[in-house]
């Protein structure tokens, strides 16, 4: 029988989503920051780790998580509508960078403890390529238009 606290859980358990995408902003905000933050974002790799912060002040209202890269500079911060899911599992949670986007970059992060995982690409890495074909030669629709007229150039003298 299950217990009240397990009915009433917002979330799957943990161990059912080991690894969950996180949308990263503040590289696009108008500020004298944002070109920095879309600079170190350039210089991360996919599965390199990031570590997740708590900051005293408020992003968009909300109380904010940041983001740093490996090498310690700030990237972003999570998401506001993710922020204080984020806050609530912060000494819990292990993140690594996933890729860059137009608002900033996505992490993948596990709650676990295990640590997070790229997701597996949905499509094949091979390119779909056509065979290597010759295009037909156009048909010429008005070659008959005009009769074939010689000019003086082209008669023997």
């Amino acid at each position: 029988m299950k217990s009240m606290m397990d009915r009433d859980r917002p979330f799957p358990p943990s161990a059912a989503v080991p690894s969950i995408g996180l949308a990263i902003v503040g590289a696009d905000f108008r500020t004298e920051c944002a070109p920095r933050r879309q600079a170190e974002i350039d210089r991360c790799i996919a599965g390199e780790r990031v570590t997740l912060r708590l900051l005293k002040r408020l992003v968009e209202g909300v109380p904010a998580v940041s983001v740093y890269s490996q090498r310690g500079r700030q990237i972003g911060y999570v998401s506001p509508t993710h922020a204080d899911w984020a806050r609530n599992l912060l000494p819990d949670i292990k993140a690594i960078f996933h890729k860059a986007d137009s608002f900033g970059a996505i992490i993948r992060v596990a709650t676990d403890g295990t640590a997070p995982t790229l997701p597996q690409p949905t499509r094949s890495v091979k390119m779909m390529r056509r065979p290597h074909e010759v295009p037909a030669e156009p048909v010429d629709e008005f070659c008959d238009i005009f009769p074939c007229r010689s000019s003086k150039f082209d008669r023997p003298s």
